[in-house]
């Protein structure tokens, strides 16, 4: 079994570095709400594919029906031009429909008590989703941002816990709570 696969079923059995069971009236209302923003953050990523999808079928559609150019040329460029947005587009489809694979192996109950990969986090500032490239979304009345564990915040913010905090570009973020 490879490392990431090993991971892989660590995370999905709910456990693993920095986990914490689930026994306490607080405990379940983090579960609550780590699974509200998993299933928000899915939902986010499945109409986005679907956004995408449509958007190459509809540039498809144009691109095979554009026989009836006014001329070679302009038909050449607006072909050429098409495809490569359908390349671009489907370059992004691949990666929304990877990420919506990776938050699958996120349990929904695997409290974590530090900042890592699958972890809903709370700072003073934002509100987290470690793992994923996403726009804002809404969960639980909050905003949250998908971010990738790439990201220069969530690389300073790795690992700490809650009352830690890290400073990037200029502006500390103190972390408040780990779902």
């Amino acid at each position: 079994m490879s490392p990431v696969q090993a991971m892989t079923a660590v995370i999905r059995r709910g456990g693993g570095l920095g986990t914490l069971p689930a026994n306490s009236t607080r405990n379940m209302d983090r579960i609550a709400t780590k699974r509200a923003v998993l299933k928000a953050a899915r939902t986010r990523l499945e109409n986005t594919a679907a956004e995408l999808k449509a958007r190459i079928d509809e540039l498809k559609a144009v691109t095979i029906g554009d026989d009836n150019a006014e001329s070679a040329s302009q038909t050449e460029s607006t072909r050429g031009s098409d495809v490569d947005l359908m390349n671009s587009l489907g370059m992004q489809l691949e990666h929304v429909l990877q990420d919506i694979d990776r938050l699958g192996i996120v349990a929904p109950d695997a409290l974590m008590d530090t900042v890592q990969f699958g972890a809903v986090v709370h700072t003073d500032r934002r509100n987290l989703l470690v793992g994923f490239s996403l726009e804002e979304f809404d969960a639980g009345g909050k905003r949250y941002l998908g971010v990738t564990p790439k990201a220069p915040l969530v690389q300073s913010l790795y690992g700490r816990k809650v009352g830690e905090s890290a400073v990037v570009n200029g502006v500390a973020y103190t972390v408040q709570d780990i779902c």
